[in-house]
Order: C-alpha cells, then structure tokens, then sequence
C-alpha cells in the first residue's frame, strides 16, 4: 500500500523538474532567435498537456515571429475558444490578422482587447499597428504616443512609432549618378533633388530638381507632382518636369502611375511622355512587386515603348523588362538586384537612350543609420549595341523629418 504512492511521488519529483527544464529551454531558444527548435519544444510540451495555455500562446508567437501569421490566428483563436477574454490572445490574434490584411476582423477583436484594458501599452500599440495598416496614420501615431506615456521605455513601440513618423514625415532626396563609357567620350553626371512633402494621411505633394552634364553638355529642368491615396490600398502618382533649353534632357516628361495593393501583390500601370530636341516618346506599361517572404520583394515590369525621331521614316518601337529582388541582410542592411532589357532609368531619361535596346546589371545597398536616414549605392553594368559598355555608379541619402 506504501510503495504505489512513493513511486508516483518519485515519478512527479523527476518530471516535474524535466518539464521546467524543457520549458527553460524553449524559452531561451525562442529569445535567442532559434525559433524552429523553441517551436518544437512548445509542441511537446502542449501535446503533453493541452490546457497548457502558455505554451499555445509561445507556440502561436512563434508562428508569427516565423512569417506564418494565418498558423499563428488558429492557434490563438484555439485559446480564445477556451478563455474568450484571454488579453493576450486578443492581442495576438489582432496582429496576426493585421499581417494578413484582414482588417475589419482584426479591429473586431482589438476593440474587445481595448475595451478590456484600455490602459496597457501592448493592446494601444496593437491599436496602432492596426490603424497605420487602415492608412490612418494620425490616429495611429496618436495610439503609439499613448503607450508610450504609459510605458516610456519600452523600445518594441518607440521603434514602431519611430518607423511610422519617418514613413509619414517630409523627405528630402539628394541623388548623384556617375557614368563612364569605354568610347572616347566625357564621363558623365547628373545630381537629382526632390522634396517630398506630406500634406495630410492622404495626399503628398513633390517638387524635383535635375542637373545633367553628357557628352560635356550641361542640362537642367524642374517639376513635380503629387501621391494620392485613393483608398487604403489604391495610389495615385501624377508628375510632370520640364527643361530649360535642353539639349539631352527632355524639354517634358509626364508621368501617370496608379498602383493596387492586393494581398502580398502590388499590381500598378505606368504611363510616360517625353519630349527631346528632336524626338518624342511614349512609353508605359505593368509593374508587379510580391512580397515573397517578409521583407523580400520582387518585381517584374513590363514596358512598351514607341519614339519618334526627327530623320528616322519610322518610329522606333522597343520593349523593356525588369526584373529586381530585394531583401534585408541585418536589421538596417538590404541588399537589391536587378536585371533591365530596354530603357532603364524612366526616372533619367536622356535622348540618346531611347533609340536602341541595351542590357543592363544593376547591384544596390541601402543603409538605415536610423528610421529617418538612409543612405544607397549602387553600381550599373550595362551592354549597349556595337559593343558599347557603361559603368554607373550611384549614391542616394534620404533624410525623413
């Protein structure tokens, strides 16, 4: 009769100590970044015990922190099915649904979250990732703010809040190109500045400065434009710059883009007009960019393009393809790629690029010194017809304010 309860006894003195253990241990790999193993550990542990609440709600933070927020929304619905006021499953299952672009769903249970505990900073920044994503940038900000009344030092908000000012924030862009044949000719430059300007949530106004010395000519021409959100997730750009007596600048370039957000897909229409010394071109065309992972981007656009030149009986009809990937390699580093059949650089067109189809290799690096600063580079290998190469080289900084 003594020896069935010492032997249970023993039994809970040896796992008891071996499930904190493994508990431990999960945790510390989930906070040190491997969060494959962490997630496995948590499933042993909730297949052990399923009323173990606290590792559902590791296993489910684990499935976002891991980019796989529609697991992440079943698991903590899973809690919720259990403890319907469970405040950090809300909390959860908020985020994961904002990720997933499931907004009306997403305000629903935040506003049970707010309305269970208004005060704590977790559930206002929540509040606040959800209405920057709704493109209600003030009221977000307003929300971030909040919670860092209320808890000041916590750097996970002040780093949201940070983000969401410089992303809302005036810019202002200086660009610099160089460029270098391996013909007989003078290396060429050109300096780009924009201002870009918000107005409200809604709409941002740009105006945009060039200088250009090709072939040992200098050009020089001005404009600007307007972004306007449409809809949370449809854009408007409209632009148009004009040259000052130029020779390879054009005298006019105008330029339509509208864009649609749907889902990981960014789907947009590019129309330009510009107008040289002698020649006229229409070009325009789809863009594409998915968002692969988090983080990682790629895009591909489509242009066709018809120039009419003074001399030539007909027009000259090109297409150009682009394709680029990006993606971080630290928290501030990304690294891009990219491949051009056609005209490149819409942004920079000069005459003596719209007659011919060259190829072109781009590499880029971009530099957040702080959510406001960033600085790129980049270098251009390009293959024109008759064996013609050139060499770019390119810095731009952008400081938000």
């Amino acid at each position: 009769m003594i020896l069935i309860p010492a032997a249970i006894l023993g039994m809970t003195l040896l796992t008891a100590p071996q499930g904190a253990d493994q508990r431990a241990e999960a945790e510390r790999m989930a906070k040190s970044g491997n969060y494959a193993a962490a997630l496995k550990q948590f499933q042993a542990l909730a297949a052990a015990n399923p009323d173990d609440i606290d590792a559902r709600l590791w296993i489910a933070r684990l499935h976002a922190q891991m980019g796989h927020p529609e697991h992440a929304v079943d698991v903590y619905r899973s809690i919720l099915a259990v403890q319907p006021q469970h405040l950090d499953a809300l909390i959860g299952v908020g985020q994961s649904l904002v990720k997933l672009g499931r907004l009306h769903e997403a305000a629903d249970v935040l506003n049970r979250a707010e309305a269970l505990a208004a005060d704590r900073p977790a559930v206002l920044a929540a509040q606040g990732q959800l209405h920057q994503a709704e493109n209600r940038t003030t009221l977000a900000l307003a929300y971030y703010e909040r919670a860092l009344s209320l808890d000041p030092g916590n750097a996970e908000i002040r780093a949201l809040a940070d983000v969401l000012r410089a992303e809302r924030g005036h810019r202002l862009e200086l660009d610099y190109d160089f460029q270098h044949l391996n013909t007989d000719v003078e290396d060429s430059h050109a300096g780009t500045f924009e201002i870009n300007a918000r107005a409200n949530d809604l709409l941002r106004v740009f105006g945009r400065g060039q200088i250009d010395r090709l072939f040992g000519v200098n050009d020089e021409r001005a404009g600007g434009g307007i972004e306007w959100s449409m809809t949370r997730l449809a854009t408007l750009r409209i632009g148009a710059l004009f040259g000052f007596d130029p020779v390879y600048l054009p005298k006019s370039d105008v330029f339509v883009e509208a864009a649609l957000q749907q889902g990981r897909a960014r789907w947009g229409v590019l129309v330009q007009r510009a107008v040289f010394e002698g020649s006229d071109l229409w070009i325009g065309g789809p863009e594409l960019t998915v968002k692969l992972t988090d983080g990682v981007d790629a895009s591909i656009d489509y242009f066709h393009g018809q120039a009419a030149v003074d001399g030539m009986t007909n027009d000259f009809g090109t297409d150009t393809v682009a394709i680029r990937i990006s993606g971080p390699v630290s928290h501030s580093v990304r690294l891009g790629a990219g491949f051009t059949h056609g005209i490149d650089r819409l942004d920079w067109l000069t005459s003596d690029r719209i007659t011919f189809e060259a190829d072109t290799f781009s590499l880029r690096a971009a530099c957040s010194f702080t959510p406001f600063v960033t600085l790129e580079v980049g270098y251009d290998y390009q293959s024109r017809p008759e064996d013609v190469q050139v060499h770019r080289a390119r810095a731009a900084l952008t400081y938000r304010f």
